[in-house]
């Protein structure tokens, strides 16, 4: 059976019936998608299962209760991963949440592990009407993610890895920043 990907995450006014980005191959397809407000994530996720989406990533913004109403909402169906951020990442993303709420202008990359994906193509920018970017990149594997994170990191203020294979999966990223910037990667509740 064929992966069929789906991440989420909030954005003001976004429509969660469209997909930001897609990446299909013969390795599966990933998308994202956005939804408007928390609340709507639930929502989304059932629908996604009715859809036979084959696994679920969540934004570090929505954090674990969400995290855990979304595993419920599958029912057990399909696998559902949530971003958080590991020891060394915790002062640059505390500042990162600090300057959001704030209001400052910030840019973050999303970094999808897709096989066979290519990040020179398969890259969707969106600029924020205050002046920052949201970077979606699919990467072919880890390793390229760790070389498409370091090139990046001077011009971010957070990034999240989706589609990794764990922590094994992020090391790459986290060295590759060298503390510049926070890396979230995907945990996953019970399967």
């Amino acid at each position: 059976m064929s992966e069929d990907k789906v991440i989420i995450y909030e954005e003001t006014g976004a429509d969660p019936r469209i997909d930001v980005m897609t990446v299909q191959n013969r390795s599966g397809r990933t998308r994202v998608r956005a939804v408007d407000k928390p609340e709507q994530m639930v929502e989304l996720v059932s629908r996604l299962v009715g859809e036979g989406v084959t696994q679920i990533e969540l934004c570090g913004g929505f954090g674990a209760v969400p995290h855990a109403a979304a595993g419920r909402a599958t029912e057990g169906k399909v696998p559902v991963g949530a971003i958080y951020y590991g020891f060394e990442s915790l002062t640059g993303v505390a500042s990162y949440k600090t300057r959001f709420e704030a209001g400052d202008v910030l840019s973050e990359a999303f970094i999808i592990v897709h096989e066979g994906s290519d990040p020179s193509v398969d890259v969707v920018v969106h600029e924020k009407a205050d002046g920052g970017r949201t970077t979606f990149v699919a990467v072919p594997d880890e390793t390229s993610a760790g070389e498409v994170a370091g090139r990046m990191a001077t011009e971010l203020q957070l990034i999240e890895l989706y589609g990794a294979s764990g922590p094994e999966g992020a090391a790459p990223v986290i060295r590759a920043v060298d503390g510049r910037v926070p890396v979230g990667v995907s945990a996953y509740g019970r399967r």
